[in-house]
């Protein structure tokens, strides 16, 4: 028996300057306020969202002598990364209009997870591009990922073969190891 998880409720990570990071995500990112608070120790939190959830994603300060910002390196962070998807397409370029427009450097993409950019036959063939925070985590904004329901292979049998195939003798790709 094992527990049957629905979806990750939200995430929460501390941040160098707080009011700095709470201007990125709520006017860049566009996160809604559900509430803010101050601690007595003068440490704020604030409890951000998307839609009509309570909260999806909450930023506190980092305790005195935690150094959480951009100088600690990718291999030093205990965030590998945070990806935050977008209704569709369209979204997806606004959402890349709207950071470029903002002086967000993008570090990788777009790009596509799957075959469709050599990205191999078990990517979930999701649009991605990549950036960082005012901290330096590193951020996803992506759409369009594979739905795998419950209780099947990914890949698929049916086509997986093929696939490979295909991917190994048009496309000269490695697959899953094989030259």
């Amino acid at each position: 028996m094992s527990i049957q998880l629905k979806r990750i409720g939200h995430v929460g990570i501390l941040v160098s300057d707080f009011e700095r990071s709470f201007t990125f995500y709520t006017e860049i990112l566009g996160c809604k306020v559900t509430s803010r608070r101050q601690g007595a120790d003068g440490s704020e939190a604030a409890f951000l969202r998307f839609d009509d959830t309570h909260h999806d994603f909450v930023i506190a300060t980092a305790p005195e002598g935690v150094d959480v910002s951009e100088a600690k390196g990718q291999q030093e962070r205990l965030i590998q990364q945070i990806a935050f998807e977008v209704e569709n397409r369209d979204e997806f370029m606004r959402a890349l209009a709207h950071l470029h427009t903002h002086g967000v450097k993008i570090d990788r993409g777009p790009l596509t997870h799957g075959i469709e950019s050599d990205g191999g036959l078990h990517g979930s063939g999701s649009r991605s591009f990549y950036f960082r925070d005012p901290d330096g985590n590193r951020l996803e904004i992506f759409t369009d990922g594979m739905k795998v329901p419950n209780g099947e292979p990914f890949p698929r049998p049916e086509y997986a073969e093929a696939i490979e195939d295909f991917m190994r003798t048009q496309r000269g790709a490695t697959v899953q190891g094989q030259p």
